[in-house]
């Protein structure tokens, strides 16, 4: 057996279906071992930055590993941005280059062409990176890759195969796979129940861990049993099936009645969530003062990040709910907590539904549970959010998180598309779109059954917005007049041979059946609400409530 096949063959047994790339001569040995392989299927995308997303779009939607691969050179570099994607957001995948020279040797910039120092390059965005030039080495770092990226806190590996290899009989070594460290759980499940019995007003605060961990039907489980109002980050809100417990998301943009009852805790129960705002921040050090937090996350890191806060433990959260839903332990009563967060949500349910929110709610009025959504980076993807909490959509959505990468929808879409083999949505801006617009040529060759909303409101809207706040007397590259532009989007789906339609409030997507573009035309003065400005307090979000509501609600 030769070495490409022996991955090819490697990947088929980890579940791997599809993977993602553009052909290049050092690579081309291990793409025709994946073609000949049963039951994998390499794609070709046109750009190898959405061969990267889609890769991360199919571990995320999928649950499994992704693989991209791509040539040396500029093939290499254009994995960067997705393979950042990948390590900030903790998606397993695995990237895989080639190259032809020997290794550098010090003080010469180059041996051949386009070869270079791959991994020096992507160790601070890789949870493992390594160069292969030994046949002995293809085994076990193949083995060893794949689990890192799978074990703990899930992300991106790379490994730059001399590409002189692909050609060789296979030689094997012996399996370096390590036994994952097991944490005992029961005293922290008996630990969660008498901490939310004696508090007050306890939420429980999840994290897209959830979502990571797949651990989603555990959590509904518990909520179930708990009976205690459940919030979450804003990436993941299609967790919660009832939405009798669930308040919404929090955050800076966050959902204004899930900030207020976030403010008026005693006691957060952690699951999976960062905790992304700093210690020292004046909006949220309230909460910290007066709120007992309980932080349960698979990285160290995570939680030594607020050294203020005690009862930080590391653990695998799928063990923990296992646990957790199983335990037939008392929570005891919260109604009349129950009660407060009600009429909260009550108060405050459409408060910050623009035109931008209702237009997307009503398209997702009749979406079907199994599509998947995916959500570019910008004022869309914060409209889209609070339409989905506003429209009681449970779907699973993918976002680009903490890297944020512009422009990233489009191949995630692909690659959840495989991952699934289900319909799916991609929800983009006019300027993220323009971005990797040359996907649609894969969606049209391959009549996939997704969606593109654009939401054009024809300017760069989020840094406008900020040039504005910034003081800036006048715009720069952020609307037509200052240097913006979009293309006639009818025509550029008629070029690439996909049905367009322009959307008003009768719209729906239901039956997604081949490629489509949805055009949602959104004022260009329409700005992103509600925002937090630093210093307030974290449910004082901007702009302000009614004073005489605020104080009465605060009161509460």
């Amino acid at each position: 057996m030769k070495v490409s096949e022996y991955i090819a063959q490697y990947l088929q047994k980890q579940g791997i279906t599809d993977a993602f790339g553009i052909p290049g001569g050092v690579i081309l040995e291990l793409m025709y071992a994946l073609d000949a392989t049963e039951g994998v299927t390499p794609h070709l995308s046109f750009h190898e930055q959405c061969a990267g997303f889609a890769a991360c779009g199919y571990a995320q939607a999928g649950g499994k590993l992704g693989v991209a691969y791509a040539t040396k050179g500029p093939g290499f570099t254009n994995l960067l941005t997705a393979m950042a994607d990948a390590y900030y957001d903790s998606i397993p995948v695995l990237f895989i280059t080639a190259h032809s020279a020997a290794t550098l040797p010090e003080g010469c910039r180059l041996v051949a062409d386009q070869d270079m120092d791959t991994c020096g390059m992507v160790r601070n965005i890789t949870k493992y990176a390594k160069r292969i030039d030994d046949i002995e080495e293809i085994s076990i770092s193949l083995e060893k890759a794949c689990q890192i990226a799978k074990d703990g806190r899930k992300g991106p590996v790379f490994l730059d195969i001399a590409a002189s290899l692909f050609k060789k009989e296979m030689i094997s070594s012996a399996s370096v796979l390590h036994q994952v460290e097991h944490i005992d759980t029961e005293k922290y499940v008996s630990l969660i129940c008498s901490e939310i019995k004696s508090a007050k007003r306890p939420v429980i605060l999840l994290g897209d861990g959830i979502n990571q961990s797949a651990t989603n039907d555990a959590i509904n489980r518990f909520i179930e049993k708990a009976g205690v109002p459940l919030l979450s980050s804003r990436y993941c809100h299609n967790i919660v099936r009832n939405q009798e417990y669930y308040y919404g998301y929090v955050g800076s943009h966050g959902i204004r009645y899930a900030n207020f009852i976030l403010s008026k805790a005693d006691l957060v129960v952690s699951l999976g969530n960062r905790l992304y705002f700093p210690s020292h921040s004046l909006s949220y050090s309230k909460i910290i003062e007066h709120a007992k937090f309980l932080r349960f996350d698979i990285d160290d890191g995570e939680l030594n990040k607020h050294p203020d806060m005690e009862n930080g433990v590391k653990v695998d959260l799928a063990s923990l709910l296992s646990t957790l839903e199983q335990s037939e332990s008392d929570y005891g009563s919260h109604d009349d907590w129950v009660h407060i967060c009600n009429v909260l949500r009550k108060e405050l349910w459409d408060e910050d539904v623009n035109s931008a929110v209702g237009l997307l709610s009503g398209l997702l009025k009749n979406i079907s549970i199994d599509y998947t959504l995916v959500n570019d980076v910008g004022n869309n993807e914060f409209w889209m959010s609070r339409a989905c909490v506003y429209a009681q959509v449970k779907n699973r959505t993918l976002y680009s998180k903490s890297f944020g990468a512009l422009g990233n929808a489009l191949g995630k879409a692909i690659g959840a598309y495989y991952a699934t083999r289900k319909p799916v949505v991609a929800f983009v801006g006019d300027q993220g779109f323009q971005m990797n617009v040359q996907e649609l040529q894969f969606i049209a060759q391959h009549r996939l059954p997704i969606a593109i909303v654009i939401l054009n409101n024809e300017s760069s809207g989020m840094i406008k917005d900020r040039e504005a706040m910034a003081g800036y007397a006048y715009s720069l590259h952020t609307t037509r007049e200052s240097g913006y532009g979009t293309p006639d989007f009818s025509a550029l789906a008629k070029a690439y041979g996909i049905s367009w339609f322009r959307a008003d409030s009768e719209f729906s997507l239901g039956g997604i059946i081949e490629p489509m573009m949805i055009e949602l035309l959104i004022p260009d003065n329409q700005t992103l609400t509600p925002s937090l400005p630093r210093g307030r307090d974290m449910q004082d979000l901007e702009p302000r409530l009614d004073n005489l509501k605020y104080n009465k609600l605060n009161a509460l």
